[in-house]
């Protein structure tokens, strides 16, 4: 089985999470920045209601599905349960959370495309963002995003829960527990992970924007000078 990190290129309508007055759990997040908080019910959303889009992902990170789409992929996969979204008013939309409640390893240090920043000392979960070589606008040169190769020792594998959908234990950007100064409370997320039959059903479907990127399973040899 062959699994890929996701990413979406196109448009991003709504809002979704701590902004709507999503409730977190903090049972295996960071006491101190709130990184690997989950939401403890329903995701909330807001502007999203009448867009006609089957798969996207949200302002905030968060990835949603449209319940035709979701409906259509489960009668081919039983590894794939997720939860509906609701409004401010815990009203349920034609929406679900793309979600997993299954966390993969840390990757290894073979792994490469993405840079570091500004990290909470207490977890070193987050602060994770896409590298890119920054173009040149004057000489028309575009910026080009480095592709992001995930590594994992064969062992990481092994014993995984079944599922179609996994998220990692990498989070991207940054996390903020408490509102203080000009910071906001936001919770960094993961990279989301698919299996090859998801992904194989999400190109059947011609599920558009999307973008799959392969992670590397094997077993890491790093070469010491």
């Amino acid at each position: 089985m062959k699994y890929y990190i996701i990413s979406y290129s196109g448009g991003t309508p709504g809002e979704s999470g701590e902004s709507c007055g999503t409730e977190y759990s903090f049972v295996n997040a960071c006491e101190v920045c709130g990184t690997g908080a989950e939401p403890l019910n329903n995701l909330k959303v807001k502007g999203v209601a009448k867009t006609k889009k089957e798969f996207f992902e949200t302002l905030d990170g968060d990835w949603l599905i449209s319940k035709n789409l979701y409906n259509r992929i489960r009668k081919d996969i039983i590894d794939f349960n997720l939860s509906q979204v609701v409004d401010k008013k815990n009203k349920p939309l034609d929406f679900y959370h793309f979600y997993s409640a299954f966390t993969l390893p840390k990757a290894n240090e073979c792994s490469t495309g993405f840079t570091l920043e500004r990290q909470c000392s207490a977890c070193l979960r987050n602060g994770y963002f896409n590298d890119a070589i920054i173009g040149n606008l004057e000489l028309r040169v575009p910026t080009t995003i480095i592709p992001l190769d995930l590594h994992y020792d064969t062992k990481d594998f092994t014993n995984l829960p079944n599922s179609a959908i996994y998220k990692t234990w990498e989070c991207t950007g940054l996390s903020n527990k408490a509102n203080v100064g000009n910071r906001v409370i936001r919770y960094a997320r993961p990279w989301i992970v698919v299996n090859d039959d998801l992904k194989s059903i999400l190109n059947i479907f011609k599920v558009k924007n999307i973008h799959y990127e392969e992670i590397t399973i094997k077993d890491c040899v790093q070469q010491h000078l």
